[in-house]
């Protein structure tokens, strides 16, 4: 069969995705049939094509089930949270810009990480609107929420990509953090030109203690990938920040501590949780053995007293119980029908990619592209998964439509598959933020009307500085490999 042939579901799919005239979900259809088709046809016979499609497509449900889990129980642990008493918003008095900082990268990017699909961004303008900056401008910082989306919704899309490669969730998250100890600098010239724009001055200690701060909340992200889960990544490590950052002043003012640690319970027990799952004997043990399911003989086991979504309907199921029976009723069934779309679409993601490695297309297409352009095939791999993220809005699609193609993309050139696929991870993650849903939300949640193309200018420097910042990396180290240095 022919590389076009091969490439139809990938090329396809793409298309009606940049044509903004079909779904995230229909267009996933659509690529899935496709590459359905094509799997049966790279078969000897039919009756041979179509078991191997069963095989194939029930590997593909196990693994998007994985992800499919968590984006149900994320959505029904946030609405069960937001049925608890809210405390409204009120100018921010005092230091503004050390509020900026926060908003844009610990609290938004907590939220982010703990349950995922923009609700870091909701939480981030929820802030910002308050400090009195531009609206255009608020709405551009708050995009900076979406700066840890390699661990959004605990780290959903990384572990789709870490299971369609075969690696583990912590290998490919921790290698995922150290590319975040790259990017997280670099953002930051993109964030001061975005508050100095806004009319808030920045000092050279000022400067400082951003680098201070982005520096260590790195570090907390591989420490926490590397020695406790890497579904954490995110959310632990911002949240140490926070409590480091803010809890001294939250100490010295008259905020209410009691009523501040009742309404945050639930965050607190659902990482503590996932914590002592893994880290406290011997109930790490238990955990990790007991309740494992192993459909498919080593193909992504799913312990289920480990999983983040275990806890998250416990815990909202604890949230919910004191509701009426009604209201209980409602707030559930409204999580599971706004999770249907999402959990479809990561499903038929997940099989696209897995009938499009069975069949071989994504090998033929590395192969393709590293014939033309020879040496410099590799330095496509930050833009390719940019513009996936950029186009499925979903950092689980990007990994699911680009990982075997990034792999094969980066063979022979140098660079390790596990930094590749790290660069996927964060490439097309991060990029999400600039897919036009994000960019429509945050101008709706700001009451903006017809503002999506300034917002888009002002945040489109934070993509191009995560890709060329990546792009640097992948240019040393295939370097350093060529004078035989690593």
């Amino acid at each position: 069969m022919t590389l076009a042939l091969h490439m139809m579901p990938l090329v396809g799919t793409i298309l009606l995705l940049a044509s903004r005239r079909v779904s995230l979900l229909n267009a996933g259809v659509i690529g899935m049939l496709l590459a359905l088709a094509m799997l049966i046809a790279a078969q000897p016979s039919v009756d041979e094509g179509l078991n191997t499609v069963a095989v194939k497509a029930a590997e593909g449900a196990w693994l998007a089930w994985h992800a499919m889990s968590i984006i149900a129980a994320g959505l029904l642990f946030h609405r069960a949270f937001e049925t608890g008493p809210r405390q409204e918003g009120a100018t921010v008095q005092g230091d503004r810009r050390r509020a900026v900082f926060v908003a844009c990268f610990l609290v938004g990017p907590f939220a982010e990480s703990v349950t995922g699909f923009g609700v870091g961004l909701v939480v981030a303008l929820a802030m910002l609107r308050h400090m009195g900056l531009p609206l255009v401008h608020a709405a551009a910082l708050g995009l900076f929420s979406q700066v840890l989306a390699p661990w959004g919704a605990m780290g959903v899309g990384t572990r789709v990509g870490a299971e369609l490669i075969g690696v583990s969730f912590a290998e490919l998250g921790t290698a995922s953090a150290l590319l975040m100890a790259v990017v997280l600098p670099c953002l930051l010239p993109v964030f001061w030109r975005l508050i100095h724009q806004s009319g808030l001055k920045s000092t050279l200690a000022d400067r400082a203690t951003d680098l201070v701060l982005i520096l260590g909340l790195a570090a907390l992200i591989w420490a926490t990938n590397r020695f406790v889960a890497p579904e954490l990544g995110g959310g632990l490590a911002t949240g140490i920040m926070l409590v480091l950052v803010e809890g001294p002043r939250l100490l010295r003012s008259d905020v209410d501590m009691g009523q501040l640690l009742r309404r945050l319970w639930p965050y607190v027990a659902l990482v503590c949780g996932l914590m002592a799952t893994r880290l406290v004997p011997p109930l790490s043990d238990w955990a990790g053995n007991w309740l494992v399911l192993d459909p498919f003989a080593g193909l992504a086991p799913l312990a289920v007293l480990r999983h983040p979504a275990t806890w998250m309907v416990l815990i909202a199921a604890i949230l919910l119980a004191p509701l009426p029976g009604g209201r209980a009723r409602e707030v559930a069934s409204g999580a599971v029908r706004a999770a249907l779309v999402p959990m479809a679409a990561t499903l038929v993601f997940v099989e696209l990619a897995t009938f499009m490695s069975a069949s071989g297309g994504a090998a033929m297409f590395g192969q393709a592209w590293r014939e033309f352009a020879e040496n410099m095939a590799v330095l496509a791999t930050p833009v390719f998964g940019a513009a996936a993220g950029a186009l499925t809005g979903s950092n689980t699609a990007s990994n699911a439509l680009m990982m075997h193609i990034q792999l094969s993309l980066a063979a022979e050139s140098g660079l390790s598959p596990m930094l590749t696929a790290a660069v996927q991870t964060v490439s097309g993650s991060i990029c999400t933020m600039l897919t036009p849903g994000r960019i429509v939300l945050a101008a709706g949640l700001l009451g903006l009307k017809t503002a999506e193309g300034a917002i888009y200018r002002l945040a489109l420097p934070i993509g191009l500085v995560s890709v060329l910042s990546l792009l640097a990396v992948i240019v040393a180290v295939v370097g350093l490999t060529a004078w035989g240095l690593v």
